[in-house]
């Protein structure tokens, strides 16, 4: 990384190890995001991503190596306080309160981020605001047309972008999106690239996704695990032109 994009650097792993037995799923992995970057994790199946997302979340615990974001090291903290930093994600599966409205959703993750309960009653100045902001997500996330609808009856591709929502309601300075295009269609699939291209610029994105069309539009830069290592990161051009990526990816290596 050069000294302009060291400057810019948002997010920072070193040396992360994650063992489960005898079996090393986490290999001393390194990454770094810049503030504002799209940064693509990819690689087959059983490749340790969803292992290193969960490090990086804090619901498991490294066996080495340390994370910052914004310069604060965040390794000893607890999920609930890494949100608190500033991180956010959403899960391969969607996390919603079905039978509340798409409004009650996003007026319920506000309230917890702001560090109140909905149970007290709050000042009618501050429930304006509330649900103000609420709508403000709706519209952000392009489902201003259904507020009142229940989130359970919304359509796949709708359910994925209301929980996108949510976890901007947390305000992240990163944002993890875990295959946020997994179950959809062309269209919906489209809708949710258009939806996390919008973000660029408002937080850092760290994207797990398998749609390689998908990636190679939105990403700034691309790292690739395979058998728990970074087997490189670098720009997409970069990326795409590696010979080691395409023969994991033609399955002419073994392993993954």
């Amino acid at each position: 990384m050069d000294e302009g994009r060291a400057a810019q650097e948002l997010f920072r792993i070193e040396g992360l190890v994650k063992r489960f037995g005898g079996l090393l799923a986490t290999d001393h992995v390194d990454l770094r995001i810049a503030s504002n970057e799209i940064h693509a994790l990819i690689g087959p199946n059983g490749a340790g991503k969803t292992t290193l997302i969960n490090q990086i979340t804090g619901l498991l615990r490294p066996d080495a190596g340390r994370l910052w974001l914004a310069g604060r090291d965040i390794t000893a903290l607890a999920d609930h306080q890494r949100v608190a930093a500033g991180l956010s994600r959403c899960f391969q599966l969607t996390r919603v309160f079905a039978r509340d409205t798409v409004q009650d959703n996003l007026v319920l993750a506000l309230q917890a981020h702001a560090g109140s309960s909905l149970r007290f009653v709050r000042p009618r100045a501050q429930e304006a605001t509330l649900y103000a902001q609420a709508h403000e997500l709706a519209q952000r996330v392009g489902l201003a047309d259904v507020l009142m609808r229940e989130a359970g009856t919304l359509p796949h591709g709708a359910q994925r972008a209301l929980d996108v929502a949510l976890a901007l309601a947390a305000k992240p300075r990163l944002l993890l999106l875990d295959e946020p295009m997994a179950g959809m269609g062309p269209e919906e699939s489209a809708r949710m690239v258009a939806l996390i291209e919008s973000l660029r610029g408002s937080c850092a994105v760290l994207l797990v996704e398998h749609d390689m069309d998908a990636v190679f539009r939105l990403a700034d830069r691309v790292t690739v695990l395979v058998q728990g290592r970074v087997l490189t990161s670098g720009s997409v051009q970069e990326v795409r032109a590696d010979a080691r990526v395409q023969a994991v990816y033609l399955g002419t290596e073994e392993g993954a």
